[in-house]
């Protein structure tokens, strides 16, 4: 990245809330410093969305109890749905600049080696081949919680009927010489609904907060629907930087916050913001970025050149080595083990030939 880039970043949030360079040895990606940095996403429905679990009729839902009197049943997406998501644009953007291995494949890494990347380095990662020499595990360094919708469930979303077709693209069936009947209900969120979501990186670097906002372009979302085209557009509101984290969760927004159903889309967006952001305010303790200040900031970084960019990356890629280097993932004695079991493998392969 270059200089230019890291000094605006850093004189928008503040230099002391990011991992710069080694502090006692220890590379960027590895500290473990009171450095945090969220980024507050209001996620909207653009699309039907189906948000599901095993109830394959039925929206995974939470009850939120408002008084002694009052409860409110609302709409819950798990974290890992929008995690899962953001990695694999994470994957794409890695594979664009070409700073990960062409043999990686997600959710099936086959080799210690793969692992010293960007986005495994930042949304956490495992070896699930490989054996006792071959198994190594990266925490994720961003961390996401559950998102709630402000709105109950009962207005947000709808019942469609399906009915599986035959082989002909129809509703008969040619064996019994009648219509099929295999009738099922699916719950879909309807355009329109916000969620309020809350994404926090732990002692981030400058380019990995670009890298985590790149991610957040993605647009198709749950897994039935997420082969039906963009679903979810995510408004960045607002960025926070500072020693800890805060105390405002989607719960606590769903919780609080009084919805006024007469509102159009738009007005209800800003109310929401407005309400988050001034929560924010009331309980930081470092430096918050909003309004005009956070659409420069957005504007710059989506005028970033590919130059730009590819330096950003290359960045990215080389604090991804240092930290599996300093974990001592690829450690010489783990290499030598690894090899070990692929000349045993190899010489059980030639004697079974034989």
């Amino acid at each position: 990245m270059s200089e230019e880039i890291r000094e605006y970043i850093y004189s928008k949030f503040g230099e002391r809330y990011f991992a710069n360079g080694e502090e006692d040895g220890v590379p960027a990606m590895g500290q473990n410093r009171r450095r945090v940095v969220t980024i507050f996403v209001l996620r909207e429905t653009i699309a039907p969305l189906i948000d599901r679990s095993d109830d394959p009729e039925a929206s995974i839902s939470f009850v939120i109890q408002m008084g002694p009197d009052k409860e409110k049943e609302v709409i819950e997406i798990p974290g890992r749905k929008f995690k899962s998501k953001e990695k694999l644009m994470g994957l794409k953007l890695c594979r664009a600049f070409k700073v990960i291995d062409p043999q990686y494949e997600y959710n099936s890494v086959r080799s210690i080696s793969y692992l010293a990347n960007p986005n495994s380095v930042i949304f956490g990662d495992s070896v699930v081949e490989g054996g006792d020499a071959g198994q190594a595990m990266l925490p994720s360094r961003i961390l996401y919680s559950s998102s709630y919708s402000i709105r109950s469930r009962s207005e947000i979303t709808k019942q469609l009927m399906h009915n599986s077709l035959s082989e002909m693209g129809t509703m008969w069936d040619r064996a019994k010489g009648e219509n099929r009947t295999s009738l099922f209900n699916t719950e879909y969120v309807i355009p329109g609904v916000f969620f309020p979501s809350f994404i926090t990186m732990i002692n981030p670097t400058p380019e990995s907060l670009v890298h985590a906002i790149l991610c957040l372009k993605q647009r198709s979302y749950g897994a039935q629907t997420s082969i039906t085209g963009p679903n979810i557009k995510n408004n960045i509101i607002a960025i926070y930087s500072g020693e800890e984290e805060l105390p405002v969760t989607s719960y606590t927004v769903s919780k609080s916050f009084d919805a006024k159903l007469d509102q159009v889309p738009e007005k209800f967006k800003d109310s929401i913001s407005t309400f988050v952001v001034e929560k924010m305010n009331n309980a930081l303790s470092g430096k918050l970025i909003s309004g005009s200040e956070i659409e420069e900031f957005l504007g710059r970084v989506d005028r970033l050149s590919n130059d730009e960019l590819q330096s950003i990356y290359n960045k990215l890629k080389s604090d991804s080595q240092d930290l599996v280097k300093y974990a001592k993932i690829l450690s010489e004695d783990r290499k030598k083990k690894s090899n070990s079991k692929k000349k045993e493998g190899k010489e059980e392969e030639q004697n079974e030939s034989l």
